[in-house]
């Protein structure tokens, strides 16, 4: 069975909410690298789950709120 997170994240967002809530000034910008073997995938949604996935939360925004 895959198991997935409850919706489609964007890692620099993420980064950007924990350095917010850490109070830590920080600037997050988000790159890509075409050399990636995964970049097409990432880039398509490759790497997110199938669609017979069971989908769990938290999302990030209610586990950060939580620590």
């Amino acid at each position: 069975m895959e198991i997935a997170g409850p919706r489609e994240e964007d890692l620099a967002q993420l980064a950007i909410m924990l350095a917010a809530r850490r109070g830590t000034p920080v600037k997050v910008q988000a790159v890509r690298n075409p050399a990636d073997p995964d970049a097409d995938m990432q880039a398509t949604g490759g790497l997110l789950p199938g669609p017979g996935a069971r989908l769990a939360g938290p999302t990030f925004q209610e586990w950060l709120d939580q620590q």
